[in-house]
């Protein structure tokens, strides 16, 4: 017998949602932590699995103009490699110069006889070849403090849940290299307006009220709920292994972390990673990440308030 869905009016003929989006990533080595200082700032990390790199000394070639070298790239199921030619800098002798692959081949140290010059990270410079790497998603995590003077490195330095990561991966799986990626998220407004329905649970006056408060309160600036909320949708979407909040209770009104979502009355948050930035196809044991798709969620049980991206449900529709 088919039974007849629950009319649900659209709440406000103004309704809002948050859209973040990551505006800056990087990625690097867990060892690298120490040593590495950002031009962003980083709030939201993931710990990863990405494919097992290495220099191929045998391939280095020495140009005047640049440097030519084989990354190797391997994991349990492939081995392949990739040639990388790349310039240290203009206008340098590249025959000049002192270089030398240290003993995982994992760094290339390219030094003038005054000793200057760079150390290159065969991660690193694989980002100059158009190759992305597979990499699986362990644990999401997020460091803020009160007005985002914590940052994610901060955090990552002393870490409880990376020293545990690390440690169960010392052997296992030998053709995997753990790394971090970190992101600075941006955020923006979302609007959707319905001036055809005209049919509302709340009046002209009280979508005024709801529109003011919103504009009073937008969410343009870096902010800790905005951050929070962000990790609890990244980490609900990939469910990685290491995460236990949020994993399988987001949204709720009952975290205090990002209620003034709430209390404004949104109506969706939505997310959206720039793999591409650094050549990574994201995923988990879960869920891979689509580009061209963001992470979508309604604040609310779709049974009591029709989400602002619904334009199209037909009310009293039929179904089994």
């Amino acid at each position: 017998m088919k039974k007849k869905k629950k009319k649900i009016k659209r709440k406000y003929m103004s309704e809002f949602g948050l859209h973040t989006f990551s505006s800056y990533v990087e990625i690097c080595y867990p060892l690298d932590l120490k040593s590495l200082t950002f031009e962003h700032d980083y709030h939201i990390y993931m710990i990863n699995l990405i494919p097992k790199l290495s220099f191929n000394k045998l391939s280095l070639k020495v140009f005047e103009d640049y440097v030519s070298i084989d990354v190797n790239i391997k994991t349990e199921e492939s081995s392949r490699s990739v040639n990388i030619p790349f310039t240290l800098a203009p206008n340098v002798n590249h025959k000049e110069l002192n270089i030398s692959i240290d003993r995982p081949s994992k760094t290339l140290t390219m030094l003038n006889n005054e000793g200057d010059g760079a150390e290159i990270r065969v991660l690193s410079l694989l980002q100059f070849a158009r190759i992305w790497l597979d990499t699986e998603i362990l644990y999401i995590g997020q460091s803020y403090g009160k007005k985002g003077e914590r940052k994610a490195i901060d955090r990552l330095i002393s870490h409880n849940t990376l020293q545990k990561i690390q440690s169960d991966f010392v052997f296992d799986p030998p053709e995997r290299d753990l790394a971090i990626t970190f992101f600075e998220f941006t955020p923006r407004l979302m609007a959707s307006f319905d001036g055809i329905t005209k049919e509302f649970e709340k009046n002209d006056k009280e979508d005024l009220i709801h529109f003011n408060n919103i504009m009073g309160n937008e969410p343009l600036k870096l902010s800790k709920p905005m951050i929070s909320i962000t990790e609890a949708a990244l980490i609900n979407y990939f469910k990685p292994p290491y995460n236990q909040k949020f994993r399988d209770n987001f949204p709720r009104l009952s975290h205090g972390s990002y209620k003034q979502y709430y209390d404004l009355d949104y109506n969706a948050l939505t997310v959206e990673l720039d793999p591409d930035a650094i050549r990574t196809n994201f995923f988990s044991e879960n869920q891979k990440y689509n580009t061209f798709k963001a992470i979508k969620y309604t604040l609310h049980s779709e049974e009591h308030r029709r989400s602002m991206f619904d334009f199209f449900t037909k009310d009293n529709s039929e179904v089994n």
